[in-house]
């Protein structure tokens, strides 16, 4: 009978020893990618580099420990600590985690998870049956090894739990750079030829997108939502007797405008007409301008005597319009104007106004008033970069070297921010990342990193816009614009209900 039941664990041990070597040396053999899909776990992201190389270790360990008689308890004993690990570990993905990368290598990795989380249990049973056996052939009480296991399997449950809390905590407060890219997150429906690359987004209406031309900068073009049914608009100014710098078009509700800051001049006009009125003129210089309500516009600007970029309000009507400038909002590093560049955005839905730093991973959120300031940051690990600054002869300023891009463009929707990086973060594929195109996301009223996603890049092409209406992503990349719907899985992050400002003209 002894005979059967060391038979028994040996077997045992021997199924341990090939499952842990074939699993460390198939992680071993793809280790970026083992390592890759650690830093995507919501459990272990921010503890992947020394988990990646831990696992590795304790599994080897743990083999060479069922090699031989005198330590094959000990080795017992890890593996089933190591498999309720596991167990536990596949349980939490599973079932609280919209994050679903693989945890090991071979053919373990072609199970389905379910299938997964089967197959540890039953190894949980098995290594647990051999230490019990064990225990009665070397007479010992089985009662100190069950409740041994018991200790086991209750540190093992608090273990996990530490680690998923205590990474979550450090992925949202203090990420380290490290990614987690959403399943499946955007769908292609279509593209269309657009012919030229010199296209941008002008803005949308329920039913419409509308693109703004560089080349013709009086010509409104708008499409159905499916990339279809195009028609254009000229646009006439009410006065133009002055040359155009830099004139874009604005679309925002039922209303579009025409601006150029290097001009001082602000149209208003009403999609589906082509006259357009001055409604503000040789009363303020401006390099971004985004419109609230069609009377009330957030701009940035500069301000001389603070010498900084700075953010303002411009209340336009009738008459002549009000301004207040605020420099304290924008934070000076260095110079105070190259650290302090950004995009400046509007999210329809709450009126938020979102300033995003070009050079560093933050960005601040105001109210439409430009009060009640929060700091936000990114995941990025570039918090402030030394950029130096040259006078040249005419009396302008630039940069001696360009810093670091940290945020490319951005848009806000729905109490969501989408933020375009060129940077590679921890543990990515150069390759894939350089043919792609990263999106991450993040709650745009507190502290909060949802995720990231990947739009295909083949060409590396640099000249890339994109936008997002209904739930859908609209991406402009060369002369080529393409439709993405949402995954369920982004969807049930946005806000809902209507824009705040969609009455208000």
């Amino acid at each position: 009978m002894n005979t059967i039941k060391t038979r028994f664990v040996e077997i045992v041990s021997y199924f341990f020893i090939l499952l842990f070597c074939y699993a460390s040396i198939s992680k071993i053999m793809d280790f970026e990618n083992f390592q890759y899909q650690i830093g995507q776990s919501p459990l272990l992201s921010s503890f992947a580099n020394i988990i990646s190389y831990g696992i590795l270790a304790v599994e080897l360990l743990v083999s060479t420990l069922l090699i031989f008689e005198k330590t094959r308890r000990p080795g017992l004993y890890f593996s089933f600590v190591l498999m309720v690990l596991f167990s536990f570990y596949i349980y939490i993905i599973l079932n609280y985690s919209e994050f679903v990368p693989c945890s090991c290598g071979g053919i373990l990795e072609k199970m389905g998870w379910r299938t997964h989380l089967i197959f540890n249990i039953a190894t949980v049973a098995l290594s647990a049956s051999a230490l019990v056996i064990q225990a009665s052939i070397t007479r010992k009480r089985i009662l100190d090894s069950i409740i041994l296991m018991i200790a086991f399997y209750f540190m093992s449950l608090g273990s996990i739990l530490y680690l998923y809390y205590q990474s979550e905590h450090l992925a949202q407060k203090e990420n380290n750079f490290t990614r987690r890219f959403l399943q499946h997150a955007v769908d292609e429906v279509e593209r269309l030829d657009l012919k030229v690359n010199s296209y941008y987004f002008a803005g949308s209406t329920k039913d419409s997108l509308y693109l703004g031309n560089h080349t013709t900068p009086f010509i409104l073009n708008s499409l159905d939502d499916h990339l279809q049914n195009t028609k254009t608009l000229h646009v006439v100014p009410d006065q133009a007797d002055f040359t155009f710098k830099s004139s874009r078009i604005l679309v925002k509700n039922n209303n579009y405008y025409l601006y150029d800051g290097i001009v001082p001049v602000l149209y208003k006009g009403e999609i589906g007409l082509s006259n357009l009125k001055t409604i503000s003129y040789h009363e303020l210089y401006f390099n971004q301008l985004q419109t609230l309500d069609g009377q009330s516009f957030i701009f940035k600007t500069y301000a001389p005597e603070k010498k900084i970029q700075a953010l303002g309000l411009l209340k336009a009507g009738n008459s002549i319009g009000k301004i207040k400038v605020f420099p304290e909002l924008l934070e000076k590093v260095n110079d105070g104007i190259f650290d302090t560049e950004g995009k400046l955005i509007v999210d329809d839905y709450s009126n938020a106004v979102i300033y995003v730093y070009s050079y560093r991973n933050k960005f601040v959120v105001f109210d439409k008033n430009l009060e009640h300031k929060q700091t936000f940051h990114t995941i990025d690990d570039l918090p402030n970069q030394q950029i130096e600054v040259i006078n040249l002869k005419d009396g302008q300023k630039k940069m001696k070297n360009r810093p670091i891009l940290v945020n490319k463009s951005v848009f806000a929707y729905r109490g969501l921010l989408f933020i375009e990086s060129e940077r590679m973060g921890k543990f990515e594929n150069w390759i894939k990342q350089k043919q792609s195109i990263t999106i991450d996301i993040y709650v745009s009223n507190e502290q909060k990193y949802l995720g990231s996603f990947y739009l295909p890049n083949p060409h590396s092409s640099k000249k890339i816009q994109f936008y997002i209406k209904d739930n859908c992503l609209y991406l402009l990349i060369e002369n080529e614009l393409i439709r993405y719907r949402f995954a369920q899985n982004i969807i049930k992050h946005f806000r809902t209900g209507e824009a705040e400002n969609l009455n208000t003209e």
